[in-house]
Parts: structure tokens; C-alpha cells; sequence
């Protein structure tokens, strides 16, 4: 049994604005409760994964019209990396676009390019970037620190190899949702790139969950991203998680090496159990000078950005961060 969870001392943090759960994410979550499904960390990999994959196939709005979607095989640390590669409809022939590289989210265990498609299509829609989605390696196959290795390797190629494909090398940014975000932040971080311009980041992992929050305590339980499945997703990555409560590479509010990073954009929801640690990460960029927007979306709960097709406020969180990233 795990042992009781109490708040953690790190967190002490304004209050941002309360809403009720929005109706129509209740009604879903009510619905899932009552179907009795067994909990998703108690199946096998591949079939987590594959509920994951249909789950954001059949909760989304179809995705917004866009120009070429391609795929290519860049060099990685272990062998080729994947990267799907999202074109706006409207360029203008020769002109180099600006470049995001975008970090799916899945608990370093279940997402893949699949999972993240329609979320990517809506980003180069709002954004008008060349959007390249990521296919890292995943645990428990591949744990800690595999994905970061991965994601670094890929902006360190995108730097010095955008201009193939038709972006511009000197106009990079970086998102990703949930696990993706923190993988963005550390290739970020890792790199130091002044050409990185930009980092958004929704409802970003920044703190290890033995050291609890406040929201993570409220909102751990009946609300999609469960204690449960996340301990399952923590074991499959770090599996010992001893030494990495403070590794900077995981518990990002631990880490001192905030200066350098770019401006961020940060979507926190109100019910989500890491809706603090992304509060608190915010916070502590601000506090080392970065420029940081931070928007909260007070009725939204962890993983909304699937479920637009259900309410709205995801929609509303890609848009933001996609017009976030046009300017």
C-alpha cells in the first residue's frame, strides 16, 4: 500500500481564480466512472496505449484543415528518430517558417505521434508554424533519462537542419503537454540556444509526486489523470524514483538553472492535480527574469486538449497557446 500522502513545503503559492468543473467534462467523467472499466495502469502496455490512441481519436473535433503532413528519420541516440512533419496551408513559396518542435505528452509511457496528431494539425493551424511532432522512445521499454536524450537530440538537430525543411533555424520554439512539456523544458534548458524563441508548455509534470501539492491531493482521484496511474507511469520511467525526486531532469522546481530560458507560455487547469506545480514553475521563471504568460483555465481537468469534441476549453487552451506563438 502507498504510504499517505501529505502536502508538500515547497509549494506556497497565490490563489488563482476557482471555477466548478465544467458540466460537460462531469457528464464525461461521470459516464467513464459508471462504465467500470479496470484502471489503466492495471493493463499491459500495449493496450494502454492503444485505449489511449482511440480515446483521443474519438473525443476530438476533427482536426482543422492544413498543408502537407510528412514524415521523416533524423539521427538519435539509439538509432533513427521519427519526426511527423506539419506544413500551414498558406506559404509562401521560398519564404522559411517559423518552427516548433512539439513534445507529446502520455505519461512517458502511452503517447505516440498518433495520440497527438489532431493537437498538432490545431497548433500549425493557430500557429501558422512548420509544426515537427516527435516520436520519442518510451518506457518502460526505454526509461529515464531515454525521452530527454531523445528530445535534445532533436532540437540540436533542428538547429542545424530547419532550413530542409523549409523552416527558419533562427526562429525555434518548443511545447508539449503533461510529460511532453517537461521534456520540452529540458531540451530547452539542455541546449541553451538563443535561436530557441519560445516555450509553451500545458499542464506541465515539474515535480515528483511523492511530494505532493495541494491540487494533486484535491484532484487525484475521479479526475481522468488518477494517483494511480501516475505512480504507474512514474515506475515504468524512473522505476527506483529515489534518486530522481531531485534530479533536475525530472523535478524541474528543484532545479537552480532557470536564467536562460526563453519566453514561456504555461496553461495550468483548475482541476488538475498538477496544476500547482505548474503554478509554482511559472513563479519561478518569472522570479529568474524570464517573461512568462500564465494562463489558467479554471473548469478544465489534466489531458482537456483530447476531449474538444466534449468541451470547448480545450479548443480554448491550443488556441491560446497557437496565438501565443504567432506573435
Amino acid at each position: 500500500m502507498n504510504a499517505p500522502m501529505t502536502h508538500s513545503a515547497i509549494f506556497s503559492l497565490p490563489a488563482l481564480e476557482a471555477a466548478a468543473l465544467d458540466p460537460a467534462l462531469a457528464g464525461f467523467l461521470a459516464q467513464a466512472a459508471a462504465q467500470g472499466n479496470p484502471p489503466l495502469e492495471t493493463l499491459p502496455v500495449p493496450v494502454a496505449r492503444q485505449i489511449y490512441r482511440d480515446m483521443a481519436n474519438a473525443l476530438a473535433l476533427p482536426a482543422p484543415d492544413i498543408g502537407t503532413v510528412a514524415e521523416i528519420t533524423i539521427p538519435g541516440p539509439a538509432g533513427g528518430l521519427r519526426l511527423r512533419v506539419y506544413q500551414p496551408k498558406q506559404c509562401v513559396p521560398g519564404e522559411l517558417l517559423p518552427v516548433l518542435l512539439f513534445i507529446h505528452g502520455g505519461g512517458f509511457v502511452i503517447g505516440d505521434l498518433d495520440t497527438h496528431d489532431k493537437v498538432c494539425r490545431t497548433l500549425c493551424h493557430q500557429s501558422q508554424r512548420l509544426v515537427l511532432a516527435l516520436d520519442y522512445r518510451l518506457a518502460p521499454e526505454h526509461p529515464f533519462p531515454a525521452a530527454p536524450d531523445d528530445a535534445e537530440a532533436a532540437l540540436r538537430w533542428l538547429l542545424g537542419n530547419a532550413a530542409t525543411l523549409g523552416g527558419d533555424p533562427d526562429t525555434i520554439a518548443l511545447a508539449g503537454d503533461s510529460a511532453g512539456a517537461q521534456l520540452a523544458f529540458v531540451a530547452v534548458r539542455r541546449v541553451k540556444a538563443p535561436q530557441v524563441r519560445a516555450l509553451g508548455l500545458i499542464y506541465p509534470v515539474a515535480q515528483h509526486n511523492d511530494e505532493p501539492s495541494a491540487s494533486y491531493l484535491e484532484n487525484c482521484e475521479g479526475k481522468f489523470l488518477t494517483d494511480g496511474v501516475m505512480r504507474w507511469f512514474i515506475a515504468c520511467y524512473l522505476g527506483d524514483p529515489a534518486a530522481a525526486v531531485s534530479h533536475p531532469d525530472y523535478a524541474l522546481l528543484k532545479s537552480a538553472d532557470f536564467a536562460h530560458m526563453p519566453p514561456t507560455w504555461i496553461g495550468t487547469m483548475g482541476h488538475d492535480p498538477l496544476r500547482d506545480e505548474g503554478q509554482a514553475l511559472a513563479l519561478k521563471l518569472a522570479q529568474a527574469g524570464v517573461a512568462v504568460t500564465h494562463r489558467h483555465y479554471p473548469s478544465a481537468i489534466h489531458a482537456c486538449i483530447h476531449f474538444t469534441a466534449v468541451s470547448p476549453v480545450g479548443l480554448e487552451v491550443m488556441t491560446d497557446l497557437g496565438q501565443w506563438l504567432k506573435v
